[in-house]
């Protein structure tokens, strides 16, 4: 999966602790709909996201993946 802009916005939002860890999959969900115009359920589907049973933070994947779009965004 090829991250865009939004995707990774998503991913920074948990990253950076806009988005704290024990927030619900679902709270989350509106957070990125109406904050970022995006839907985090992909990243989740694709093993971005630790949301078992609530946002934990970004699995090693998904942590790869902010940093890599991170360093191609400098």
């Amino acid at each position: 999966m090829e991250l865009t802009q939004t995707d990774f916005d998503i991913l920074d939002a948990i990253q950076t602790g806009r988005v704290a860890a024990g927030t619900s999959p679902s709270h989350f969900v509106d957070y990125c709909d109406n904050e970022i115009g995006g839907d985090p359920r992909p990243l989740i589907q694709a093993g971005y996201i630790d949301a078992e049973p609530y946002i934990n933070g970004l699995t090693d994947k998904g942590k790869a993946a902010w940093e890599a779009f991170k360093n191609v965004q400098k």
